[in-house]
């Protein structure tokens, strides 16, 4: 009977041993060097992005990341949100071991996602964090609701929020300053002093920072995100995401090293995006111009990944990538001063959510990278 365990095995017999002949590839791999667990069918260049953004989104002094609280500032109409829907659907699509919880519902693009987080769903735990500080003095209300706050976290928070991708659109309204006293409040604040231990990373949106509250959020904001919106290119937006630490005397964000930003394209086509594929919709449409017939001809012959568009064209035509973008964008987006024809369909971050504002609304900053 041939020898199984501690035996000789056939290579051995051959005369060759382990010393020349090696089975298996034993050299550190990607994730051995930098230490980040990824997604296991990511591309090179996608493991350099995710491995960036996990760095990016460490906190100061920490080896570890994706945790923390991160809060994305910026006027109506310059893309908080999608910096938002971007980020969270990014994190998921790299890091899966990652759970995504929101505070409402995305499109069906987006995929699926761990639940929901908001007022709505977590009422019954508020009642009873109301019903304890009932007829209580101030004084007492407080600390009433910050141990029953801090209990909630330790139990049914804990596992909900645990290795999680918390968004939250409007912030304010979850730490706002005028109403310290609130359910949701004290939760969050239970929640941010734990932020390390549930392994957590916090996105909120906001419009001013002195919304929030001084005790339950500014202390424990480690980024601040920018938002700004393109001038010259309708759905191009900037994002430029800030270290910070919190100045208690000062009541102010401190920034830290140099702003990092985020260029993003929401109108271009996304192929990691549902299935990739686009689509036409309005079969009768007459094309206006040579750009959009070379572009639906392409379409209709079966090439229907921006990707392979591209691909083709640079091949066998005379159109850039830029004006194949634009085609595309004028077909099927609803544009500022423009004419809406949405002849095609085609996956892109403005798709992920419920927006009707954020394509149309103008702006005087300048896009950069």
């Amino acid at each position: 009977m041939a020898q199984t365990l501690g035996g000789k095995s056939k290579v051995d017999r051959a005369g060759l041993n382990r010393n020349t002949f090696k089975l298996f590839d034993e050299s550190a791999g990607y994730d051995d060097e930098t230490g980040i667990k990824f997604a296991p069918d990511l591309t090179p260049l996608d493991r350099r992005r995710a491995t960036l953004l996990y760095r990016l989104f460490t906190p100061p002094r920490e080896v570890t990341g994706l945790w923390g609280l991160c809060v994305v500032r910026g006027l109506p109409g310059t893309g908080k949100d999608l910096f938002g829907n971007y980020l969270s659907y990014t994190v998921k699509r790299y890091f899966p071991w990652k759970r995504i919880l929101r505070d409402e519902p995305p499109r069906e693009l987006y995929g699926p996602y761990a639940g929901l987080f908001n007022e709505q769903t977590l009422h019954d735990d508020f009642e009873k964090m109301r019903a304890i500080g009932k007829g209580l003095k101030l004084k007492e209300l407080d600390s009433a609701l910050e141990k029953a706050a801090d209990d909630w976290v330790k139990g049914a928070g804990e596992v909900m929020l645990k290795n999680s991708f918390l968004y939250l659109t409007e912030f304010w309204k979850y730490c706002y300053k005028r109403e310290p006293h609130s359910p949701m409040n004290k939760t969050m604040g239970a929640i941010h002093k734990v932020k390390r231990h549930l392994d957590s990373l916090i996105l909120g949106t906001i419009q001013i920072v002195d919304d929030l509250d001084k005790w339950t959020a500014k202390p424990y904001i480690d980024w601040e995100v920018t938002s700004t919106k393109s001038v010259s290119n309708i759905t191009g937006f900037v994002y430029y995401v800030q270290k910070v630490v919190y100045d208690k005397r000062r009541d102010m964000l401190i920034p830290i090293g140099q702003p990092f930003p985020i260029p993003l394209d929401a109108g271009k086509p996304r192929s990691e995006l549902g299935d990739g594929k686009i689509r036409i919709v309005r079969q009768d449409y007459q094309p206006e111009n040579e750009e959009e017939r070379i572009v639906l001809d392409i379409l209709k012959a079966g090439v229907d990944t921006y990707e392979a568009m591209v691909d083709l064209l640079d091949v066998k035509g005379d159109m850039s990538e830029t004006e194949i973008l634009n085609t595309l964008k004028g077909l099927g987006l609803r544009l500022y001063r423009k004419r809406p024809k949405m002849v095609i369909d085609y996956p892109c971050y403005f798709r992920v959510y419920n927006s009707k504002s954020a394509p149309q609304l103008k702006t005087n900053v300048k896009m950069e990278g």
